[in-house]
């Protein structure tokens, strides 16, 4: 024989509680995700219609178009990509940043990791490369372009805007924070704003971990010669082509300028390490990989900026006493 188990009632007006705060969570929730939703197209919209006036929206969308044909985000994995559109758009990019701002309001998603997925290691720096060719990366501060494909030409004076950590390497990870452990401590000092930092030698680093674009800048101070890293960004640095330009706008760095000097034939010549020297006769390649002539073995040709690689060959950008890029093979040339 079962015993009758008797439930506990509840009280009509406990239960219309409870339902009211179903439908009050429930409505809550759904309120977010529909104003998440709606927040984001308009954002999406907003920068679509830049689109027409900005040529970095333009670039975005044709970088996703290429990545996600289909237009159908959940397919992306698998919806192949258009690599030959990757590079088109590559050599038109002059302003990275922005470019992937414009990817992130549009698509709600990151740029970089997309191409990183996309195109894997050694065609992603291949995409790096192409977009540091591109003529025209930055501008200094007389609003001349810094063209072949430098962050920053060589023997720029270099000054902070904002306060901005000056590196020995260049790599943004280390914030100088007391729980940052396993970190590269390559934090040299942090230049204040105003503040003259150094000579450009022409070498440049994309930090593609941190997105961070940095130039190498040189000085010697007191018979010691200091190599150091900054970020390129607008936002941090100013570039200046001579001392006068520098102290109309920054007149306190008169006795920096006197005392921080620049390295004898600064970038390549003055720093060990930084030469390269043909080992074999070799063709030398310009800009648009057009050959312009054959050097002979044991000639010092210049510094390296970059490195191409991917396909059966890899190729070395070296910029040369005069300034100009040129490539060469990087089996046919020794670093000393």
């Amino acid at each position: 024989m079962q015993p009758n188990i008797t439930l506990p009632s509840v009280a009509p007006d406990v239960q219309r509680k409870v339902l009211r705060g179903v439908v009050v969570i429930g409505s809550l929730t759904l309120g977010y995700f529909v104003g998440k939703r709606i927040f984001r197209k308009l954002r999406e919209r907003k920068t679509s219609m830049l689109a027409d006036k900005s040529p970095e929206v333009r670039q975005a969308m044709s970088l996703r178009s290429a990545m996600n044909p289909s237009g159908a985000s959940w397919l992306m994995w698998g919806d192949g990509t258009k690599e030959d559109v990757i590079w088109q758009v590559a050599q038109q990019i002059t302003d990275l940043d922005a470019v992937t701002l414009a990817y992130r309001n549009l698509y709600s998603d990151e740029l970089i990791k997309n191409l990183q997925s996309e195109l894997g290691t050694d065609d992603f720096n291949a995409f790096l490369q192409a977009v540091s060719s591109t003529r025209v990366n930055d501008r200094n501060s007389s609003g001349m372009t810094v063209t072949d494909g430098a962050y920053a030409a060589p023997q720029k004076l270099i000054v902070a805007i904002q306060a901005v950590y000056v590196r020995t390497s260049p790599d943004a990870s280390y914030h100088g924070r007391f729980y940052e452990v396993g970190e590269n401590r390559n934090i040299h000092k942090t230049a204040q704003p105003g503040e003259f930092i150094g000579y450009a030698t022409g070498k440049q680093h994309y930090d593609a971990k941190n997105g961070v674009r940095f130039i190498e800048v040189a000085y010697k101070k007191d018979g010691v010669s200091k190599v150091l890293w900054v970020s390129a960004s607008l936002k941090y640095t100013e570039q200046f082509s001579s001392k006068d330009a520098l102290l109309q706008k920054y007149p306190q760095n008169s006795t920096a300028l006197m005392t921080m000097l620049p390295l004898s034939m600064l970038g390549w010549m003055g720093l060990s390490g930084h030469r390269m020297v043909t080992n074999e006769a070799v063709q030398v390649y310009d800009e648009d990989f057009k050959p312009t002539e054959v050097i002979p073995a044991n000639v010092l040709v210049g510094y390296p900026v970059m490195a191409l690689t991917g396909g059966l060959n890899e190729y070395t950008l070296i910029r040369t006493a005069n300034g100009q890029d040129r490539w060469i093979g990087t089996e046919s040339l020794t670093q000393q």
